[in-house]
């Protein structure tokens, strides 16, 4: 057995561990990343920040875990995505502490396997009301409120909106917890992101990070989680809103697996598109770069693709879209635009199996072997380890035996 299926048997996956027990990998044979085996940062916006690159790892996970005690919105909110999302083992001494966590959201809690709050059924206002209100904060100080706030406690921003203090009303404030709402979305924390983002854009009436609400769950593949009223006529200006509106609804319809249709609306919207009118967005591009790969149309440029991940780097789907549109298109730049996305954004199943499926064969045994150095050192990440099934023809078994354990640790109790 190698050393990767020993990880898998390690993690109770018997059934992966078999099926990869003599397949010639090797995790050392691909470029070393430090990152991956760094010790856990000492602060929260630090540890949320390695996640970005290593997931719901239970080494970053626990760091976290200590620093939310006394905060169990924050705490439900973490758990719900970590065990959706991550590979636990059985015996994790945290393994049931995320559980009962999880189950404190009662009907808002997701069902099993499934990302994210239902934004629709669940505003986050509420949410902050029912499950972060701490009764100390009732008499506290305004002093101490500032400290707690400074960490970005919910039940702290909540007493001091009901305070109507100023603090929240400066434009500082509000971009530092945008900045960490973000953060969290990296980090692959969709539920935590989308509560701080949907209490600036509906709870304090903030609108500038309409959109980011909207990129995290489109992310998470829970479009249908996001508000119905999230993007409005004036987040953007009058000549950017039929751009945005377009590009909002065919992610919508990619988040849940439908690409069928958003193709269909692209290419009629496409041709409906007055001639003397300015050319797409950026934003608009890249989605259409997106579907032209997928359905085999379209004229936009990979120095396109590049120049909106580069107006902003923290865009996942740009990223992801840049990856795939070099595999198909350019080869030659695969390898490095695949690690760079890697580096950026952490492991992703659909991006990954995207550029497997359209690279060189080459180029495809480069890709296998980061992918053997993501199984070794990351080995509570889903997709490396059904990627490598794929690769060795044995992508059922594993495949069925983590979706499995994902929905187990999971459920409701």
């Amino acid at each position: 057995m190698n050393r990767i299926a020993e990880r898998a048997g390690a993690l109770g996956l018997f059934a992966t561990a078999k099926a990869l027990a003599d397949a010639k990998i090797d995790p050392d044979v691909a470029p070393r990343d430090a990152r991956l085996t760094e010790p856990a940062a000492g602060d929260i916006k630090r540890i949320v920040g390695q996640m970005a690159r290593r997931g719901s790892d239970p080494a970053l996970v626990t760091a976290l875990w200590a620093k939310l005690e006394g905060r169990p919105l924050e705490r439900a909110l973490v758990a719900i995505d970590v065990l959706a999302s991550a590979i636990w083992a059985p015996r994790e001494p945290l393994l049931a502490e995320l559980q009962a966590a999880a189950s404190t959201l009662g009907v808002a809690r997701p069902p099993a396997g499934e990302l994210g709050i239902d934004l629709n059924a669940h505003d986050a206002r509420t949410l902050v009301e029912r499950h972060a209100r701490v009764p100390e904060f009732e008499r506290a100080p305004t002093v101490e409120l500032f400290a707690h706030a400074f960490e970005l406690h919910l039940g702290a921003l909540d007493e001091l909106s009901r305070r109507n203090d100023d603090l929240l009303t400066r434009p500082a404030t509000r971009e530092s917890i945008h900045a960490f709402a973000r953060l969290a979305a990296l980090a692959r924390l969709p539920a935590l992101a989308s509560i701080y983002l949907d209490w600036l854009v509906r709870g304090l009436g903030w609108r500038v990070p309409a959109l980011d609400l909207c990129e995290t769950l489109f992310d998470a593949g829970v479009a249908h989680k996001v508000p119905g009223n999230a993007i409005q006529p004036g987040d953007v200006p009058e000549l950017e809103q039929r751009d945005l509106a377009e590009y909002c609804l065919y992610r919508a319809h990619l988040g849940v697996g439908d690409s069928d249709t958003a193709n269909a609306l692209l290419v009629h919207n496409m041709a409906q598109r007055p001639r003397w009118t300015r050319p797409p967005s950026l934003r608009l591009d890249v989605v259409r770069a997106h579907l032209g790969i997928l359905y085999g149309h379209g004229d936009v440029s990979l120095a396109r693709v590049e120049a909106a991940c580069a107006q902003d780097p923290l865009w996942r789907y740009g990223a992801k879209v840049r990856a795939i549109f070099a595999a198909k298109n350019a080869p030659a730049r695969a390898l490095e635009l695949f690690h760079a996305y890697l580096a950026g954004f952490g492991n992703d199943f659909d991006s990954s199996l995207a550029v497997v499926s359209l690279v060189p064969e080459n180029v495809k045994r480069d890709v296998a072997r980061i992918l053997c150095r993501e199984a070794y050192h990351l080995p509570h990440e889903p997709a490396p380890w059904k990627l490598l099934g794929l690769l060795f023809g044995v992508g059922a078994p594993i495949a069925d035996e983590i979706d499995a354990r994902l929905r187990r640790q999971s459920a409701p109790s």
